[in-house]
């Protein structure tokens, strides 16, 4: 079952990223300083795919925007409530069996953080996504949803985890996972964040604004495909590992950096009523694809984010 939730899980990793960090904070009633509760970060992915004699460039930008609308810190139960944007897109350079070359999707995400005391938080946590080619318009069978609850502590000062119960409805069907992830801070140099199994980064800090690690992602998107009369749906599958570099410029802005490659990318469309059943993992590898490119590559990333 493990390998079926891989497919899964890169669906999920943006809101679980968005919830992770200030679940288990602990707000004081007197701050001297206000913490960082909003951001904007963009972020370009570039993955050369050699096909045969021809290289398929496939370039994934997104961007995305928190923002805090209410916030209460002035008891033990503090409230946060927060929701934004986020586009990402895919650019398919020298690829001609498709149809089409260019791809969008939009995210509202909203997140409501209750903390249950100093040490344990709960959140609940919702994302409806729009995702196409947009040569026609968006259906509500084109609206993918995310909704979570998760369940956060914080164990030490070091340590804190949680456990997300996430349902989600995409193009290739509906599913109920639980998914854990970790922030621990091992020494002062060092440190481990993951979200299993989507993502899992250990980074050695090198300096007060340079770390250096190696990091594991898997990643997805889905988009309609509007180019044949037949509905069809694109499915990127995109998991890698490599080198991450992080630059901190002052105490808002941050340089990103990936050098890896894949150890498991499929770009695939299907016919619409290629789905699963709910209790379907064991059945996602059995769809019939009507172009599949199931080939490795060097992946390439790098990504800017300001915080306020």
């Amino acid at each position: 079952m493990k390998k079926y939730v891989f497919i899964l899980t890169g669906f999920l990793l943006p809101i679980l990223s968005y919830c992770q960090s200030p679940d288990t904070a602990k707000h004081k009633k007197f701050l001297t300083t206000s913490p960082f509760l909003g951001g904007v970060n963009v972020t370009d992915i570039v993955s050369p795919v050699k096909v045969n004699s021809n290289t398929i460039t496939m370039q994934q930008p997104i961007a995305d925007v928190g923002i805090p609308v209410y916030k209460d810190f002035s008891s033990e139960n503090s409230v946060l409530v927060k929701t934004g944007i986020r586009y990402r897109g895919l650019f398919l350079s020298n690829e001609e069996k498709i149809g089409e070359s260019t791809f969008h999707s939009v995210t509202i995400p909203l997140l409501l953080n209750y903390s249950l005391s100093r040490t344990k938080a709960i959140s609940f946590i919702g994302l409806a996504t729009a995702g196409s080619d947009f040569k026609r318009g968006i259906e509500a069978n084109d609206i993918l949803y995310t909704l979570g609850i998760r369940l956060g502590f914080r164990s030490s000062k070091s340590f804190k985890w949680g456990v997300t119960l996430v349902y989600t409805r995409n193009y290739s069907g509906q599913f109920l996972l639980p998914l854990p992830d970790f922030d621990w801070t091992i020494s002062d140099n060092w440190n481990f964040t993951a979200v299993l199994p989507s993502r899992a980064s250990l980074k050695r800090r090198l300096s007060s604004s340079q770390s250096l690690g190696v990091t594991m992602a898997i990643g997805g998107s889905m988009y309609r495909l509007n180019t044949n009369d037949q509905p069809q749906y694109l499915h990127l599958r995109q998991n890698s590992a490599g080198l991450l570099y992080d630059l901190t410029l002052g105490r808002r802005w941050k340089f990103t950096a990936v050098a890896g490659h894949t150890f498991m990318q499929r770009l695939e469309t299907f016919n619409m009523d290629q789905k699963v059943p709910f209790e379907g993992f064991a059945k996602l590898n059995d769809r019939v694809a009507n172009i599949s490119y199931n080939k490795n590559s060097f992946l390439f990333q790098g990504g800017l984010s300001y915080q306020f």
